[in-house]
């Protein structure tokens, strides 16, 4: 039997994160939403989530986290899911080390799960 593998979300929209949130609990991953930026860095490194789901835009936005986390994230995938489209935080984010790099606006929960699982797979 399959391992369930852990994602954790930093999302500050609740409705968005909760569609998300059942979505992925539904296709059998264990799921946590947090709102607070400040505390996702320090939650990758104690709990080391599979994946993390980083929005740019909030309080402490996914670049600072992965500039934080600065080689820090052992096996933890990092999938950028924002709706900010700017080309040089995209640019950025693979640099400091982000497996991926989604605009929430073209992605339906099915469509994210998809890419979940090949990234995890």
């Amino acid at each position: 039997m399959a391992e369930t593998k852990k994602i954790l979300m930093l999302e500050d929209d609740e409705m968005i994160s909760d569609i998300y949130k059942r979505k992925l609990e539904k296709e059998g991953f264990a799921m946590e939403v947090v709102s607070d930026g400040e505390k996702v860095a320090d939650k990758i490194k104690t709990e080391q989530p599979d994946l993390v789901l980083l929005d740019l835009m909030i309080n402490v936005g996914g670049i600072e986290i992965l500039k934080r986390l600065a080689g820090q994230k052992g096996k933890t995938k990092v999938l950028i899911f924002s709706n900010d489209q700017d080309p040089e935080k995209e640019q950025e984010a693979f640099q400091l080390g982000a497996d991926g790099f989604l605009i929430k606006a073209d992605y339906t929960p099915q469509k994210l799960v998809s890419v979940i699982q090949q990234l995890l797979a």
